[in-house]
């Protein structure tokens, strides 16, 4: 009975260990304390490659948004929890769901940009970050949402957002998990820290 016990408790660690390993990213071990001590300014940060890659699937994830919007509401569903994941991709959802009950809008605007991409703040467990895209030459295409013609054009200047990336290990892709802010002009000549949201604004549609 003894021995019985034991051999359970023992193979309940091995479970443990299991599932504890199975969170882990590869680069946990890896991550870097930039400005250790500093107050404002100490973050995590991961190595260069994983800093390419979560600037990489950032990309693919923008473009993808971009060029599903004019398509029909169901591959655009089946699609999207490749590139996105958590509130985002619940707002994402929420957002088709009143396409398929009330019907597409008129027209639709597609947001255009040059991107330059910096991957900051990982997260302890380097499983989390925040992506700041400065956007230049923005551009807001406005198409009627039938014929795909493009009504018109709209120069909206440079801005810069803020996203936070989760990694997801089964696909091992970093997808956009929450739309954290767009910062303020002028921005990049302070050295602030960015802070998450509690919640995303309640306003939806082409500006965010």
């Amino acid at each position: 009975m003894m021995i019985a016990a034991l051999l359970l408790v023992f193979l309940l660690v091995i479970v443990l260990m299991l599932i504890g390993s199975a969170r882990q990213v590869p680069w946990e071990a890896r991550l870097l304390r930039v400005h250790a001590g500093v107050a404002g300014k100490a973050e995590w940060m991961a190595p260069e490659k994983v800093v390419e890659e979560v600037r990489r699937d950032y990309l693919a994830a923008v473009n993808w948004l971009q060029e599903s919007v004019l398509g029909q509401w169901m591959p655009q569903w089946n699609a999207a929890p490749t590139f996105l994941s958590g509130a985002f991709l619940r707002r994402y959802q929420m957002i088709l769901m009143d396409y398929r009950t009330n019907g597409q809008p008129r027209c639709v605007g597609i947001l255009r940009a040059d991107h330059f991409v910096e991957v900051r703040h990982f997260s302890e467990d380097g499983q989390r970050c925040l992506v700041i895209d400065r956007q230049s030459v923005r551009r807001m295409a406005t198409y009627d949402a039938r014929t795909h013609t493009r009504l018109h054009t709209q120069d909206l200047g440079d801005g810069t957002l803020v996203y936070q990336m989760v990694y997801d290990s089964g696909t091992r892709r970093w997808k956009i998990e929450n739309f954290i802010q767009e910062l303020p002009t002028g921005w990049g000549s302070h050295n602030r820290r960015i802070r998450l949201l509690s919640a995303l604004p309640a306003a939806i549609g082409r500006d965010h």
